[in-house]
């Protein structure tokens, strides 16, 4: 927790590689999230900017409550 705080406060090492990209694999992002991958790992660029761009963040927060939401409601 610690840690993501002082990424968010002084960047990550990585270089945020913007919105326009981020954008280009949100889909992928989410479902790997969906699915419990290390996305860490898999997209470390997305999650660079993810922490230092907070209307993409939000945006994607709201697609994930929304698919697991929808995830949800097929179940039943």
């Amino acid at each position: 927790m610690k840690s993501k705080l002082l990424e968010r406060l002084l960047g990550s090492r990585s270089p945020d590689p913007g919105c326009e990209v981020c954008f280009e694999v949100l889909d992928q992002y989410v479902e790997a999230v969906l699915r419990g991958e290390d996305t860490a790992s898999r997209f470390p660029k997305v999650v660079t900017h993810l922490l230092q761009c907070e209307a993409c963040r939000e945006d994607t927060e709201g697609l994930l409550a929304a698919l697991r939401t929808d995830i949800f409601q097929s179940e039943k």
